[in-house]
């Protein structure tokens, strides 16, 4: 009987450790709505004339589609100039997930 909530800790903590990975800052298990900062360049001198978006979304970690990737962001929208990058994850357990990219820069 104590084996079930040994086996129970080791599970959270291996997932928790294999999901801090792939996102930073690390998400919750049961629900996580998280926004936080990507790259930027410290002596930014790029006026910011647009904000441009891309998600990723996930139904049961089996299937994902979409595109995040901040460059094809970047160029799909006219932006030649990256002032700074965002992200937000929004998950509610493994059933549904999405993850954006928001990328901050100067138009053409």
């Amino acid at each position: 009987m104590k084996l079930k909530p040994i086996i129970l800790l080791a599970t959270c903590l291996s997932l928790s450790c294999f999901y801090g990975e792939v996102y930073k800052p690390l998400p919750g298990l049961l629900y996580t709505n998280i926004h936080f900062d990507g790259d930027f360049d410290p002596e930014n001198n790029v006026k910011e004339d647009i904000v441009a978006s891309g998600c990723v979304q996930h139904f049961l970690r089996l299937y994902s589609w979409g595109n995040a990737g901040a460059g094809s962001i970047a160029k799909e929208n006219g932006i030649i100039k990256i002032s700074y990058i965002d992200h937000h994850l929004v998950e509610f357990m493994f059933l549904y997930g999405k993850y954006c990219t928001y990328v901050h820069g100067q138009k053409n």
